[in-house]
């Protein structure tokens, strides 16, 4: 690390020299800072203390000109790189960090894509949140000795990333083969988004950290040990050329968006070690035929498999007993569901777009149908709702062209508005309830009432050809 220091001090000499007799064509202060930018591009920032930390809507004063910054010197008094302080200066190629720093703000460095590489040194204790998101002309990072923080994403969607290194004195962050993890070794932190090909994660791992993956392109196979419990939330979002992922038996819960986008995984086997499956885990897996949910787990989340188009068949088994909104929404290639029999609700859009549902049973365990549950599930051909429920959400079944026959349970005692619009092939519905349902004319809109037959309890006819929107039935007959 002495070499690092030496290297760092002699090139800002030589920086500082180059920079002498160069014209100036901006400058002015921030906070107690002076800075002035030079014709030949190289923005020079002195003076003794902490840098201002800035927003998206309160740039820092060279912000102006951030197009035609191509190089950064900070002097040696300055303590800190604000927040947001050097963002979107697309064209800045080379920047060195005095040992005076000992924080890098929040966005401190994003879409810096003419960056290749930076040297965090040894004073710096803190790399803020996001610090170098989005710097996709990021090849190496190196990273000092006394970095004891670092922030969530701080190199997300650096696409040319492919190698961090720290420092071996470093006590709370180590790397291997370019790979982050923190000191022991036991949480991953970061896969360089440029590295290619497969990868197996170290037995040490425990857990996978939120962004961990995400964005590795080039990515395509990752081998889980059985030693990692948790995947964390975004995980490996948008690793496109992901084809094959082993998890090991030990994971319990995959994280929100985990594999989100992963649009070359073919298949899955979720653990029977999982008891949860987050918001938008798989969703947009686009080539995505099979998966197999085990019965440890509990919970599906919200638009856990949304538009996992080449997805046929599902099994959620009896251990499920929340399926979370849209969680199948889209599933366009979807022709066979099973349920298990301790969902207690169907949410809204859980299943809408399933084009090619042609059958499902509804448990008895079930007993509310969100809103837009079955929207345009067109290949639908009939429909049992089990005595268990007792409503019907708005636009439940709307769409649904290809049904012909419903049948409505007993405790069925709400029906939301359009429930039913655009069943135009309709030809019988059976309502076992013995009191007509207050419903207004939307519920069966553009459904043929002349030529549908609504079945209903012998004694209750009477009551249903006065009913608002049930006596529009030309043909009211006994169940």
């Amino acid at each position: 690390m002495k070499k690092l220091c030496f290297f760092l001090f002699c090139g800002l000499l030589f920086l500082t020299g180059c920079t002498k007799d160069e014209p100036t064509i901006a400058s002015g202060t921030a906070g107690k800072l002076t800075w002035k930018l030079l014709e030949n591009g190289t923005l020079v920032i002195s003076g003794k203390g902490e840098m201002s930390d800035y927003g998206f809507d309160s740039s820092a004063p060279w912000h102006e000109h951030s197009f035609n910054i191509t190089s950064i010197i900070i002097g040696n008094g300055v303590t800190s790189i604000g927040n947001n302080a050097f963002s979107w200066c697309e064209g800045l190629t080379s920047i060195i960090i005095p040992n005076s720093v000992t924080s890098i703000g929040d966005f401190a460095f994003t879409t810096c894509s003419g960056l290749s590489s930076i040297t965090i040194p040894n004073s710096v204790t803190s790399i803020g949140y996001a610090a170098f998101y989005q710097c996709t002309g990021l090849v190496s990072v190196t990273i000092g000795n006394s970095v004891t923080s670092i922030g969530t994403a701080a190199f997300r969607t650096c696409r040319g990333l492919t190698s961090i290194n720290v420092d071996n004195g470093n006590t709370a962050y180590s790397s291997e083969n370019g790979v982050l993890f923190n000191k022991t070794k036991t949480t991953l932190i970061h896969y360089p988004a440029g590295k290619t090909g497969a990868y197996t994660i170290p037995n040490s791992v425990t857990s996978i950290g939120n962004f961990a993956f995400e964005s590795c392109n080039r990515l395509s196979s990752v081998i889980i040990p059985n030693s990692v419990t948790s995947i964390g939330n975004d995980a490996f979002a948008f690793c496109t050329e992901l084809t094959s992922v082993t998890i090991g038996n030990s994971v319990t819960s995959i994280g929100n968006r985990g594999f989100y986008a992963c649009r070359s995984l073919t298949s899955v086997t979720i653990p029977n070690s999982v008891t949860s499956i987050g918001n938008e885990a798989f969703s947009n897996c686009s080539s995505l035929t099979s998966v197999i949910i085990p019965d440890s787990v509990t919970s599906i989340g919200n638009s856990a498999f949304f538009s996992c188009i080449k997805l046929t068949s599902i099994t959620i088994p009896n251990s499920v007993t929340i399926i979370g909104s849209s969680a199948f929404n889209y599933c366009s290639g979807l022709k066979s569901i099973t349920i298990g029999n301790s969902v207690t609700d169907i949410r809204g859009s859980t299943f809408d777009g399933c084009s090619g549902l042609t059958s499902i049973i509804i448990p008895n365990s079930v007993k509310s149908i969100g809103n837009d549950a079955f929207a345009g599930c067109s290949g639908l051909i009939s429909i049992i709702i089990p005595n268990s429920v007792t409503s019907i959400g708005d636009r439940a079944f709307w769409r649904c062209t290809g049904l012909k026959s419903i049948t409505i349970g007993n405790s069925v005692i709400s029906i939301g508005g359009l429930a039913f619009l655009y069943c135009t092939g309709l030809t019988e519905i059976i309502n076992e309830s013995i009191i007509p349902q207050t419903i207004n004319y939307s519920v069966f809109e553009y459904v043929n009432k002349s030529s549908c037959t609504l079945r209903v309890p012998e004694n209750s006819i009477a009551a249903y050809r006065v009913a608002e929107g049930w006596k529009d039935f030309k043909n009211i007959v006994a169940i």
